[in-house]
């Protein structure tokens, strides 16, 4: 295998740099020549460059100017004997794209995450994909099937789900006296806490003599109007927010339902990661969540904004304990099934084998 290079604007938090670096680490245990290139080299989180450095994956963060990284990045390209480019996200796609016109061996790969782009990213990444990069790779049949009614490409698209480390299901430590429900996610307006927020006060309200917890954890622009809505609905002493805490696998063991609200997705980490966990999961009908929840098996898909919807499922599942433990045995399966580690290094060198020989 060639060397390649796996680009991204950023390291920081996000689901695009958790897969940037899980492909890294997978690519780099198989001993292929794998360069990591971080186009805005000052902005990487702590914990993710103690992931690079404990995994041994080569990795240049690029410093100064937009002209001194783009001579930089060229010079990697070229020291290294780089002969294919897999960016993800827009800054990354069209930048590897413009690199293919200046370098036609190049085999350049741009990266979707999402099913819906603000017009002006989505203005590019069209150009990106249909003249610049030879393919594109979505997360989510949703983008693609949508991405293309809009005029992209069909025969340049490749869908490859995300991918988790998948443990064996172990002991959870679940409270005996009360069930606990947890949403994972950036608090943006997309997440719709508004709605997740209203179902557990309506979820409240018709179950007075059961003891509900809610935490919300991430982080984001939106925290200041997360807690004001809390404190507006009477929900302080019911409702907790933490803030990138360093242990989201053991919070999510201390819970009993996975709630997501997302108005629009790609194929969502958090919901894989509680799968993982062996949680129910309640989530909306966007993206790909109709891969991850089969309804009635490991959890059920609502619409979008729909309270009654999510309180209903919501109300069931914290009134079956042997309900919650099957659907959440369930999720580890369709996870550990469908969505591992090994799939997605599968996925990845099919593709550049079959773009090697065209």
């Amino acid at each position: 295998m060639p060397a390649i290079v796996i680009f991204c604007k950023t390291l920081l938090k996000g689901g695009a740099e958790k897969q940037a670096l899980t492909l890294s680490k997978l690519l780099t245990e198989k001993n292929t020549d794998i360069i990591l290139i971080n186009w805005r080299g000052k902005k990487i989180d702590s914990a993710n460059l103690s992931f690079i450095k404990n995994n041994s994956i080569k990795y240049y963060g690029l410093i100064g100017n937009p002209i001194t990284k783009w001579i930089h990045f060229h010079k990697i390209i070229k020291s290294e004997e780089v002969t294919i480019i897999l960016a993800y996200l827009t800054l990354a796609n069209c930048i590897a794209g413009i690199s293919k016109l200046l370098n036609r061996k190049l085999l350049t790969i741009g990266g979707i995450r999402t099913e819906k782009l603000p017009f002006y990213k989505f203005f590019f990444e069209r150009i990106a994909h249909n003249i610049l990069n030879d393919a594109t790779v979505f997360n989510n049949f949703s983008a693609k099937n949508k991405f293309i009614k809009r005029g992209f490409n069909p025969a340049k698209i490749h869908v490859i789900h995300n991918a988790i480390h998948v443990p064996p299901l172990g002991k959870n430590n679940k409270p005996k006296d009360g069930i606990n429900i947890i949403s994972i996610s950036r608090f943006v307006r997309p997440k719709d806490f508004q709605t997740a927020l209203y179902s557990f006060k309506k979820l409240l309200e018709k179950n007075s003599d059961k003891k509900l917890k809610y935490y919300i954890v991430g982080y984001g622009p939106r925290e200041n109007e997360i807690r004001l809505l809390i404190r507006n609905l009477n929900l302080n002493n019911m409702v907790e927010v933490l803030v990138n805490p360093p242990n989201i696998p053991d919070i999510l063991k201390s819970c009993d339902i996975y709630l997501s609200t997302s108005l629009f997705e790609g194929l969502s980490n958090s919901i894989m990661e509680a799968m993982v966990a062996g949680l129910p999961i309640i989530a909306t009908n966007v993206g790909d969540n109709q891969y991850l929840v089969k309804e009635s098996y490991n959890g059920f898909i609502v619409p979008c904004k729909d309270i009654n919807a999510i309180v209903d499922k919501l109300e069931y599942l914290s009134d079956f304990e042997d309900v919650r433990k099957e659907f959440g045995q369930n999720s580890h399966i369709i996870i550990e099934q469908g969505f591992s580690e090994e799939k997605l290094l599968e996925s990845y060198f099919k593709l550049f084998s079959n773009m090697l020989k065209s």
